[in-house]
């Protein structure tokens, strides 16, 4: 087992565990009731027995070996007319990254602990890697719904490996929480997303509505504010993460910057899009999304020197950036942007875009 420990952290992990395969029987009543009450993720696997049982994934599983990185790298900062990035989204796409690391661990197991078949699962299979973490004692839950590895706080990226070979089980006991009855994460939470200690509606969260697809239902767009893709504020306020050691993996440090100008971003090309987001977690929703967001900050801002780009929005051919542009011109209010708001209503086809740009016209403070 030190051989095998060795070996993942020379190959960057920074923890590793080794767990049973039991189903997670218990943890059915609580995904059951998630789902009774609307609060269960629409981007997660929904077969509630494939989620639970990791034989149902690999049939002949003994052993799961439960890893961690950590991708802490410098300190956030905003640049003026710009919005900021959650710090997973600032370098290489963990779901590149962290495979790629788990697979040479697997085929080093095939070669010298006997292993046959395996799979890699990092957060797009059905395995629960929360509590995969959890039960092989990496780390424990945190009142903002994260888990924690000792010193590195939340700012961990989760990823098994299934092995069809028993391992010794290294962490017998759970590790408990360190969070105590501190509810600043819940106190933050701008959405009320984050409703009680452990508790959270994912479609309120600002993290999720960055990355959802479709118009951002308008109620909730001044509360994203200047956030442009995903949200940290939970994390940020936490008092043992301010402690977190850095990453010292070089691909999480952020690619450009830690807050990217939204101006360039309303009317940003397929090509461009690919060259400087491609490679990082923003990569896999396409730049509408991105558009999208941008116009939410654009109008947070009230970015008067946004209003020719945001125009030019007006006439994307995807509904959703056609629709957040209305709003976002509607937000900077000048006779300027209402003008192009009045133009654009008498061309506009798309049922909800044309309600956006009426809302806009009759909410607008001019």
């Amino acid at each position: 087992m030190e051989q095998l420990f060795a070996q993942a952290y020379s190959l960057g992990l920074d923890a590793i565990a080794v767990t049973h395969p039991a189903p997670f029987n218990e943890a059915l009543p609580v995904l059951t009731k998630l789902q009774e009450k609307q609060h269960y993720p629409d981007f997660v696997e929904q077969d509630l027995h494939l989620r639970i049982n990791p034989q149902a994934l690999l049939p002949s599983v003994k052993s799961i070996i439960s890893t961690a990185v950590a991708y802490k790298s410098v300190h956030p900062r905003v640049q003026p007319r710009s919005g900021l990035l959650s710090r997973y989204a600032w370098g290489e796409d963990y779901h590149r990254v962290l495979p790629e690391r788990l697979n040479e661990l697997a085929r080093w197991m095939q070669d010298h602990l006997g292993v046959n078949e395996y799979l890699v699962c990092v957060d797009t299979k059905p395995t629960i890697d929360r509590a995969i973490f959890l039960r092989a004692g990496l780390g424990w839950r945190g009142n903002n719904c994260c888990v924690y590895l000792p010193d590195y706080g939340s700012w961990v990226f989760l990823g098994n490996i299934l092995v069809d070979v028993e391992l010794p089980i290294t962490n017998p006991a759970p590790m408990e929480s360190r969070c105590g009855d501190c509810e600043l994460c819940v106190k933050a939470c701008p959405t009320n997303a984050l409703y009680a200690p452990g508790k959270i509606n994912p479609y309120l969260c600002i993290s999720y509505l960055t990355q959802m697809k479709g118009i951002i239902p308008r109620q909730l767009r001044e509360k994203i504010g200047i956030r442009l893709w995903g949200c940290d504020i939970c994390q940020e306020v936490c008092p043992y993460n301010k402690n977190a050691k850095s990453s010292s993996r070089s691909c999480f440090a952020p690619k450009e910057a830690t807050s990217i100008p939204v101006i360039p971003l309303l009317n940003i090309t397929n090509g461009e899009f690919k060259r400087r987001f491609g490679q990082t977690p923003m990569g896999w929703r396409g730049k509408a999304m991105l558009q999208r967001n941008a116009a939410i900050v654009c109008g947070n801002l009230r970015l008067n020197e946004a209003i020719p780009e945001l125009a030019i929005s007006l006439k994307d051919p995807k509904p959703v950036v056609r629709g957040t542009a209305a709003w976002a011109l509607a937000k900077v209010s000048t006779s300027k942007a209402r003008q192009i708001l009045v133009e654009a209503y008498k061309s506009e086809t798309d049922p909800q875009v044309l309600e956006e740009i009426k809302h806009g016209l009759d909410h607008q403070q001019i």
